[in-house]
């Protein structure tokens, strides 16, 4: 159990954030959770960090969550494992040298 201030539960739905700059997201059910603070480090989900910790389950995984990180991509929410799971950076690929073929002569 969290120490967090508590929003009810909220099970899975679309959402959306509204506000200029962004504010709440508003769930599914209406209910309006406070932003406090937004990480726009992807093009494909936004991260925010959220005022109360909501418990929702995962527009990805499915999992049950509670978190007050949580990342909003095609108007679900991700919990933070998915989101950071999302297009894995990968280094760049290995080429592959072939071998010196050296003459016997």
């Amino acid at each position: 159990m969290s120490i967090a201030p508590q929003a009810p539960g909220l099970g899975m739905g679309s959402v959306h954030v509204v506000g200029d700059p962004s504010h709440r997201i508003v769930l599914a059910d209406g209910l309006a959770v406070e932003i406090l603070a937004s990480y726009p480090v992807r093009p494909d989900a936004d991260l925010y960090s959220l005022a109360v910790a909501i418990e929702f389950r995962c527009g990805h995984c499915r999992h049950e969550s509670e978190a007050t990180l949580v990342a909003v991509r095609d108007h679900a929410l991700l919990c933070p494992g998915c989101y950071a799971d999302l297009d894995l950076v990968r280094g760049p690929p290995v080429l592959e040298i072939a071998p010196v073929q050296r003459s016997a002569a």
